[in-house]
């Protein structure tokens, strides 16, 4: 046999060695993995302690509070083409519906319209009229001082009583109530003598604001407004206000100051005024004072029954501001 010969049978010995020994090797390793996986028994599930999570409910989302209409004395319009929208951001005494004489300006729910830079929205030019008294002139006269003369407009300023009366209690639409006169209260001053109630036809003083707004709606200028009992008693504590308001003023101009000033007070079930407060004053002590007795002193009708189970605690909050202004 020649060398070459035994290198060949050396190799091919040894191949066939390697190959036997990865064989075992892979048989012993399968061998093992099998005893394992097979062998042993997974510990159960019971020896494991139970875990339990308690998630919170998701929260509902808070439904956004509705808007209360603000109360605004609105021009009263003849004719209507349809009823003012349930939602309308105005309340007053009769309904109307939104216009304006020029294009939209603005994002608020009011007409665009020249006028004078001043509080309160106004849609029109008007004169204050006293109204027809129920008894003679000459109880009011008699309560002037002696020595007051007639007031000259050119001279001094103009009184105006704004009409920016605000709730500021929940409210709910009722059926129609019907206001039955409240006698005279005890509660006008002693100095001052007793005065006739809001006389029939009576109006304060208006002139027209500036006012930027989205009415797209061509016409007289005016906004969306539904007319509910809740407007129509609110009317009628604007005039009793009102008209003591302008006596009180009349009496005693040559006191006061232009200006603004912001009252807030509550009215009882009866129509008696309580906690009346100064919330703000661009005038003088004396013009926040002869405002003051006006609320005091108004002859406010009882809120109806209707309203009164709809007031929290039976009680109407309002915010009433009054205002004299220059002549201009």
């Amino acid at each position: 046999m020649s060398r070459s010969d035994e290198r060949r049978e050396t190799l091919a010995a040894l191949a066939a060695s390697v190959v036997i020994h990865l064989l075992l090797i892979l048989g012993v390793a399968l061998f093992l993995l099998r005893a394992a996986t097979s062998g042993v028994p997974p510990k159960p599930l019971e020896d494991e302690p139970v875990r339990l999570t308690i998630l919170p409910p998701e929260p509902k989302p808070t439904p956004k509070p509705t808007p209360k209409p603000q109360f605004l004395a609105t021009p009263k319009q003849e004719t209507l083409e349809r009823k003012p929208a349930k939602d309308a951001a105005f309340e007053s005494d009769n309904d109307s519906l939104a216009a304006s004489e020029s294009a939209p300006s603005g994002a608020e729910p009011i007409p665009s319209q020249q006028g004078r830079e001043e509080p309160g929205l106004q849609f029109q030019e008007q004169k204050y009229n006293a109204g027809k008294l129920d008894q003679p002139a000459v109880a009011i006269q008699q309560a002037q001082p002696a020595a007051a003369a007639p007031p000259e407009p050119e001279a001094k300023p103009t009184p105006r009583l704004t009409q920016d009366l605000a709730l500021l209690e929940p409210s709910k639409p009722t059926p129609q109530p019907t206001a039955q006169p409240k006698p005279t209260p005890e509660k006008t001053a002693k100095a001052t003598p007793a005065l006739p109630p809001a006389p029939a036809g009576f109006q304060p003083e208006t002139r027209i604001t500036r006012l930027r707004g989205n009415i797209s709606n061509r016409g007289r200028a005016s906004v969306e407004a539904n007319a509910t009992p809740l407007g129509r008693y609110k009317k009628q504590v604007s005039d009793a206000i009102g008209s003591r308001w302008y006596y009180q003023v009349n009496s005693q101009m040559g006191l006061l100051n232009i200006g603004t000033v912001e009252i807030r007070f509550q009215v009882l079930p009866d129509g008696k005024v309580k906690s009346p407060r100064v919330l703000s004053n661009s005038s003088n002590e004396s013009f926040a004072s002869v405002s003051l007795a006006a609320v005091i002193q108004a002859e406010i009708p009882p809120i109806p029954p209707e309203l009164v189970g709809l007031l929290e605690n039976g009680r109407l909050e309002i915010d009433y501001s009054f205002t004299i202004l220059g002549n201009r």
